[in-house]
């Protein structure tokens, strides 16, 4: 559903679940690649300076599986980001060491992010 040989890869709000499972699924896959996508942030005291995550609530059969499926980002800007934030960042992919994957995961080098509307659909799933 996304153009993963774009310039910039850009997620939908309805792919982002599909997208999620692939990153993790083969995060080397991505590196290097530039994506865009909207996501809600946890902004966490605990992680590492200009350390955020974004993610989406995703459904992978009911209402009772509903799960965070977020990804750790680095910008310098993280500090001005609050828990619960809606934004549309734009990103690189790189896959490094961070203290909140207890060791090797993506992780999104942010380049841009602006304010963004909640979607429609808030939760995400894999249909």
């Amino acid at each position: 559903p996304f153009d993963i040989n774009a310039a910039v890869v850009e997620v939908a709000d309805s792919d982002y679940a599909l997208w999620y499972r692939d990153l993790m699924d083969d995060p080397k896959k991505y590196v290097g690649k530039v994506m865009r996508f909207k996501g809600i942030v946890a902004a966490d005291g605990k992680l590492p300076k200009d350390t955020f995550v974004i993610g989406r609530h995703i459904m992978t059969c009911c209402s009772d599986d509903i799960q965070y499926g977020g990804v750790v980002c680095t910008w310098s800007g993280a500090n001005t980001l609050k828990t619960r934030d809606w934004i549309t960042i734009t990103a690189t992919v790189a896959f490094e060491s961070n203290r909140a994957y207890r060791g090797k995961g993506p992780v999104l080098k942010v380049t841009s992010a602006e304010k963004a509307e909640k979607p429609e659909q808030e939760v995400v799933t894999f249909y």
